[in-house]
């Protein structure tokens, strides 16, 4: 009986009617790389084979109106890549042949307009690196430098931004990141000039701090650092709409220049951070109907949008791209770019009657400022945009088309030969906790009290005051003296360490009209509400630290009471369901749903250190489509409703090490929206790290779900200790047929348990809703290691429905003690006991057919 026999014959026995995921149905979902037919690298070179049929010689200098131009040079790359990829060598010449012939004998190019200072200009630079490299002509080695030479004369913003050509002054735009930083990076890698590494890396992290937005997880078109041009916001200096091509050019330029920046280079993994944004941002808003992008990319089905077929190609390309080279996990991005080609495939590309294909619905051009050959203004407007010829075979698609099957190509050959749902166990966790890095802050102090607070008094005013000061200095640290202070909503901004000396109290009002409405969110669903009482937002560096006392002052007589109020919940599930735009869904004053204490909502790099926390109107930290949050001995003592520890949301890269979690309900909750709304905003919630912590009181010590719509994944646990009469499980999972989502890879090991009240391990898919809906949940790749128990009335409480999947659930070196309730296993798959003893708090005699009764 001290070993895990008895415990064993009882799941297998309950496994043998369970419903889990098959290796047949396993290897159907994958088993297909056709495409209308065909795979993917066919259609690459049908068009290919079509596009130079087409194009003949008109490509090389001397006939027709060809000339030295970004645009050929993309199909004459893509057309050099394909050549590898199928090992024929006509694709390579017709490339070299195109771009090559514009290279005189001593290495000066014919058409190149250095007075211009033209970032277009540079695009074709990256064949001339492979004919370089490929024939060792000198004469391709010395047009290489003047390329190179060029860049460096190229005029710049004054942080060293380029401009995108000399006649668009102060101005970055996203289309000459692919222009310039690919060929910088190749050159460096070829020539040996590791400098232009460095500056290849600026210019993207430019890009995203200057162009990035944050509500839409999108990149504006264009920048104006002067803030003159028509197109630009007087404030920002931003253009005012999203185009795809734009954003598919910044996409492509960062999976590029990552073939060739070093593995230890120190902006290696920040670049890898902002293709994390691009690519949330191509998943958010690619239409679920056909699997492609729209012109004007935020704007789906508005009369005169349309499906574009180049930013379309561009985005597949870099969702396949960065999936096959490992910089993004293959299970939240490859099927989207696999929609995506099928999209391109079925609805863009035609076959004429003659065999040749043809790409439609190409974007013949656009920019930002003077006029189009119509006498158009070129405004940024949502009108312009549109109004741009729509026509077929532009290289700039055929190219982005041909490279999107070089790579689509590669990453369905992958599918085939991967394990389905691919796992990542311990040996992924140092990769991740390499990225997680704290923010560190400048050297400089801003006492709110030489702001004007005083104890006693609001010091709202003060503590605003002395944020933007930090803030515009850039950055440092706002502290909180000694002594009780009283505020209102506190507005976090990038660079500022809101920090609490010892024996410092902040004491927050009870007051709703002291939290104006902000986005956020309330139980997985986005809306404007009352602002979480510590708020930032967009923001990066931003942190709460010191060793005082954060008082969110809830009580049965304030916030806690609203924990009755249900139709404010009811209207805002109904409106994410129903999807209505969210600037619709406005809360706030007049409703009741609570704020959390502190929130961060698509910020980077988020410290929340050793601050101790107390009676929050709601979840105490929760980090929203964030990332490199680090919680760290923070001390939660909070027994409100809901009064969750920490709860990340569609954030990654988390470290949540050495708190204290005493809650009124879950401790550590993970999620990534409720239903129609979290799908809609599709972004996982992965890569978390929970280590050191203590779990007292709470409803469970690690919880996913049940707001998982978004799915969660890469979850790790250790050297954690959880024990009190009042916590109810170890490990949590829930979700049901509405919520739907995938939680996989989930990870606890040296987890010593005291008592808990239910079981070591639930995993609950009928809560709530149950099996009523059309989304049901999937539970994989689940492992309990070293996990050690004193009181533990179960180890097992499962409970499914036939259509979600529960599988791979392994124990193993676990001990328990104290059992005294039967395990509860329904509609599970593979369950995996291995060295696992269980000691049941009373031993019995186990009857037979001959001796019993």
């Amino acid at each position: 009986m001290t070993r895990c026999a008895f415990l064993a014959l009882a799941i297998v026995s309950l496994l043998l009617n369970s419903t889990g995921l098959s290796a047949e149905t396993a290897v159907s979902a994958t088993d297909s790389v056709a495409f209308n037919g065909a795979d993917p690298l066919t259609w690459s070179r049908r068009l290919a084979d079509s596009e130079m049929a087409r194009r003949g010689q008109s490509l090389e200098m001397g006939h027709g109106r060809a000339r030295w131009d970004y645009s050929p040079a993309v199909l004459a790359l893509a057309l050099w890549h394909l050549s590898d990829a199928t090992n024929d060598p006509v694709y390579r010449d017709f490339a070299g042949r195109a771009v090559g012939s514009f290279v005189r004998p001593d290495g000066t190019i014919e058409g190149l307009h250095l007075d211009q200072h033209s970032l277009d200009e540079i695009n074709p630079g990256k064949v001339i690196l492979l004919l370089a490299a490929s024939t060792h002509d000198e004469k391709y080695n010395l047009a290489a430098k003047h390329l190179r030479d060029a860049l460096a004369q190229q005029p710049r913003t004054s942080d060293g931004g380029f401009w995108h050509k000399q006649k668009y002054p102060e101005q970055m735009w996203l289309d000459g990141l692919y222009m310039a930083s690919p060929f910088m990076a190749g050159y460096a890698a070829q020539y040996h000039e590791p400098d232009l590494f460095d500056d290849a890396a600026k210019q993207i992290l430019l890009i995203d701090a200057h162009l990035y937005d944050a509500k839409t997880g999108l990149y504006w078109h264009g920048w104006d650092e002067a803030h003159k041009q028509e197109w630009a916001d007087p404030k920002t200096g931003l253009s005012p709409n999203f185009w795809s091509r734009a954003i598919g050019w910044y996409g492509m330029s960062i999976v590029d220049v990552l073939d060739f920046m070093p593995p230890d280079h120190p902006k290696r993994q920040a670049i890898i951070g902002v293709l994390r944004h691009v690519a949330d941002g191509i998943v958010r808003w690619q239409d679920p109907g056909t699997g492609l992008w729209w012109q004007v990319t935020d704007q789906g089905p508005r009369p005169g949008n349309y499906l574009e077929a180049s930013g379309s190609s561009m985005f597949v390309y870099t969702l396949g791209k960065a999936v096959n080279r490992g910089y993004l996990p293959r299970e939240r991005y490859a099927e989207c770019a696999r929609r995506g080609f099928a999209g391109l495939v079925s609805d863009l590309i035609k076959t004429n009657s003659d065999g040749q294909v043809s790409l439609t619905q190409v974007c013949e051009g656009a920019g930002l400022g003077y006029t189009t050959a119509k006498g158009r203004r070129r405004d940024g407007s949502f009108d312009y945009y549109v109004s741009e010829p729509i026509v077929s075979n532009d290289p700039k698609g055929t190219g982005a088309f041909i490279f999107a099957g070089i790579e689509m190509q590669d990453l369905v050959k992958s599918d085939r030969t991967a394990v389905s749902g691919e796992t990542s166990g311990w040996q992924t966790l140092p990769a991740i906790l390499d990225r997680i890095h704290a923010p560190s802050f400048p050297n400089r102090d801003f006492s709110i009290a030489e702001f004007g607070a005083k104890p006693g008094e609001s010091a709202t005013a003060a503590i605003r005051a002395a944020i933007e000061a930090c803030s515009a200095a850039g950055g440092g640290r706002v502290i909180i003296p000694a002594g009780e202070w009283k505020t209102g909503a506190i507005r976090l901004k990038s660079g500022v360490n809101l920090h609490l000396d010892d024996k410092a109290t902040l004491q927050f009002s009870t007051d709703p009209t002291d939290y104006p409405n902000v986005y956020s969110r309330f139980e997985g669903v986005e809306c404007y509400n009352y602002s979480p009482l510590i708020y930032a937002f967009g923001e990066h560096d931003v942190a709460v630290t010191g060793s005082g006392t954060l008082d969110g002052q809830a009580s049965d007589e304030n916030w806690w009471a609203w924990k009755t109020r249900h139709e404010d919940p009811k209207a805002l599930n109904e409106m994410g369901q129903k999807g209505v735009p969210v600037e619709q869904r406005v809360f706030g004053p007049g409703h009741f749903l609570r704020p959390a204490f502190i929130e961060t909502y698509r910020c980077r790099n988020v410290l929340v250190e050793s601050v101790a926390m107390v009676r929050s109107p709601m979840w105490e930290i929760h980090p929203v489509l964030s990332e490199n949050v680090t919680v760290r001995a923070v001390r939660i003592h909070s027994h409100g409703p809901n009064n969750d520890g920490c709860d990340p949301e569609s954030s990654r890269d988390v470290l949540i090490e050495n708190c204290i979690f005493d809650t009124g309900d879950d401790c550590i909750a993970i999620k990534s929206g409720r239903n129609n709304d979290g799908r809609r905003v599709n972004a996982a919630s992965e890569n978390i790290v929970i280590r050191g912590c203590s779990m007292q009181d709470g409803h469970g010590g690690v919880v996913i779900g049940s707001e998982v719509s978004g799915d969660c994944r890469n979850v790790f646990a250790e050297d954690c200790s959880m024990d009190s009469p009042q916590l109810a499980r170890v490990l949590r999972l829930k979700s049901n047929a509405e919520r739907g989502g995938t939680i996989e890879n989930v990870h606890l090991r040296r987890i010593h348990v005291g008592r808990v009240l239910e079981a070591v391990l639930t995993v609950d898919l009928l809560y709530e809703e149950g099996a009523k809906g059309s989304h049901p949940p999937m539970i994989r790749h689940i492992s309990l290691d070293q996990v050690t128990g004193d009181h533990v009335p179960r180890v097992l409480w499962i409970q499914g429905f036939p259509a979600a999947t529960i599988d791979d659930i392994s124990l193993r070196d676990c001990a328990f003690k104290g059992l005294d309730a039967a395990e509860v296993i329904s509609h599970a798959g593979r369950i995996v006991f291995d060295r696992v003893s269980v000691d049941p708090a009373r031993r019995h005699e186990s009857l037979n057919t001959r001796s019993g009764p």
